[in-house]
């Protein structure tokens, strides 16, 4: 709650700085100020704990999707690794050693295990990055660039 004496000096200082503006830019004066835009208006400290959990909840499942996203490429680079060395290898298969095939289609099943393991993953991964987009999205329309009170902020920092 706000004291009189903040109050007062509120006043005061938003009375200097109208002065201040008044005689500087007298021919702003006929234009009308923008309407205040939704995103104008102060949190109320409810929202303003929603966007922090909001902010909180983006960051963990950034992190996740950045871990995923890293996993998944070094998975793709030993895709890329196995296909070059079994495209090396074909030029020097002894084609007529069924042993010497055998073992080369060994390394052909397990680098498509691999592919099929990869495949397996990219679906989910594309799901939690459409999330992580909707809930950023979110947080930007609901929480970016708003104001809130300082001792909004506190209090709930105070509270945790």
């Amino acid at each position: 709650m706000k004291t009189m004496p903040h109050l007062a000096q509120r006043a005061a200082s938003l009375a200097v700085a109208l002065a201040l503006c008044g005689g500087a830019h007298g021919a702003d004066k006929a234009r009308s100020a923008p309407p205040a835009k939704s995103g104008d208006r102060v949190l109320t400290p409810a929202q303003l704990r929603d966007c922090l959990a909001q902010k909180e909840q983006l960051r963990g499942q950034t992190d996740s999707a950045l871990k995923a996203k890293a996993e998944l490429a070094a998975e793709k680079a030993e895709i890329d690794r196995t296909a070059a060395a079994l495209e090396a290898a074909v030029a020097t298969l002894d084609r007529t050693s069924a042993d010497a095939v055998a073992v080369h289609n060994a390394r052909v099943d397990e680098r498509s295990a691999l592919i099929d393991a990869y495949q397996a993953k990219v679906g989910p991964y594309n799901s939690r990055a459409e999330a992580l987009q909707a809930t950023r999205e979110s947080y930007e329309k609901a929480c970016e660039n708003r104001r809130y009170d300082e001792r909004d902020l506190n209090d709930l920092q105070r509270k945790k």
